[in-house]
C-alpha cells in the first residue's frame, strides 16, 4: 500500500488506505457486544482488508478499545497502532514488566530512532512504567530535543557509530534494543552493544538474512513484533482491546503524552503529502487527516 508496508499480503485493487487507525462513535453492533451505540472507540485497524481512509468502517471489537476521554478525537487518532506496536514490543516481546523496581533497577533500553511515533511511546513506557536508563537516537537538533520531552535519559545519533556514544556516556552496552529502523543495517552493531542475556526486538522487515549467531555466546534473544499478528492470525486479538482500554487511562492520567501531532483537512492531496512524509524519514511525531 506504500513503498514500505508490510508483505504479508497483496492489497486487492482498488482498496481503501489507512490501516492505521481510527478514533469514532459506535454506530451499529452484533449481539453480545463489548460496547454500546455511541461510545467512543479507538483502533489501529487491520492490514488484510480496507482500511480507515473513509467516513465509516467494520471492525473486529477484540481490537477496539475505549477511547481518551481528555483529548480530542483527531489527538486520539494518532495513538492506537504505535501505543499496541509499542506496548506489545515492549511487555510481550522484551518481556519487561511495568513497575518491577526489583527487576528493573539499573537496566538500560536504547531505541533507535526516537523521535517517531513508536519511538514516542517507547521512550514513554520504558521509562514511566519501566523505570530503564533510555538511550533514544536522533539525528537532528529537534528530533533529539523531542525525545528528551519524551523523557529519554541520553540521546545519541544513529548516523554515527553505536558503541563510541554509548561508551562516552558510561555504558559498555545496554539490555534491551527496540529498532524501529531497517532491521539490517543496525543489526552487527546491536550484536556488539547488546549486553549478555540481551534482548532484541525489531519492527521492520529486511530483505538480508540476518547474523542470529552473532548473539549465540551472549544468549541474546532476537524477536520480531508486528501488531497486526493478532487479528491476522486470531491469536488472542481480545489482547489488544484491554492494551487500548489501559493505554486510554494512561493517556487520561496523563502519565503518557503525545508526541507532535499535526492535524490536516482531510482531501486527496493531504493524503498524499502525508504518505510522502510519512516515508521520507524525516518525521517527527503523527500526521492525522480530520473529516
Amino acid at each position: 500500500l506504500t513503498k514500505r508496508s508490510v508483505p504479508v499480503l497483496a492489497p486487492r485493487i482498488p482498496t481503501i488506505l489507512g490501516y492505521d487507525v481510527l478514533a469514532g462513535a459506535v454506530e451499529n453492533l452484533g449481539a453480545d457486544s463489548l460496547f454500546k451505540v455511541g461510545d467512543k472507540v479507538w483502533t489501529a485497524g487491520v492490514i488484510n482488508r480496507n482500511g480507515t481512509n473513509s467516513e465509516y468502517t467494520a471492525v473486529d471489537e477484540r481490537i477496539v478499545g475505549y477511547a481518551p476521554s481528555k483529548i480530542s478525537a483527531a489527538k486520539a487518532a494518532a495513538v492506537p497502532l504505535v501505543l499496541l506496536t509499542a506496548w506489545e514490543g515492549i511487555f510481550e516481546q522484551l518481556g519487561l514488566k511495568p513497575f518491577d523496581s526489583k527487576s528493573n533497577a539499573g537496566k538500560s533500553l536504547l531505541i533507535l530512532p526516537g523521535a517517531g511515533g513508536v519511538g514516542s511511546f517507547v521512550i514513554q513506557l520504558a521509562k514511566k512504567l519501566c523505570g530503564l536508563i533510555v538511550i533514544a537516537t536522533a539525528s537532528r537538533t529537534e528530533s533529539g530535543a523531542a525525545v528528551k520531552a519524551l523523557g529519554a535519559d541520553i540521546v545519541i545519533n544513529h548516523r554515527k557509530p553505536l558503541k563510541e556514544q554509548l561508551e562516552a556516556n558510561g555504558l559498555s552496552g545496554v539490555d534491551y534494543i527496540y529498532n524501529a529502523y531497517k532491521t539490517d543495517v543496525n543489526f552487527d552493531q546491536y550484536c556488539e552493544i547488546i549486553n549478555p542475556l540481551g534482548k532484541i526486538v525489531s519492527i521492520v522487515e529486511c530483505d538480508k538474512d540476518l547474523p542470529l549467531t552473532k548473539l549465540m555466546s551472549k544468549r541474546a534473544t532476537f524477536s520480531w513484533e508486528l501488531m497486526f499478528t493478532r487479528a491476522l492470525y486470531n491469536a488472542d486479538p481480545i489482547q489488544q482491546h484491554y492494551i487500548l482500554n489501559h493505554g486510554a487511562m494512561l493517556v487520561d492520567c496523563g502519565l503518557l503524552q503525545l508526541p507532535d501531532v499535526v492535524i490536516h483537512p482531510y482531501s486527496v492531496e493531504n493524503l498524499r503529502k502525508i504518505h510522502e512524509e510519512q516515508e521520507s524519514g524525516r518525521m517527527i511525531g503523527k500526521n492525522v487527516l480530520e473529516m
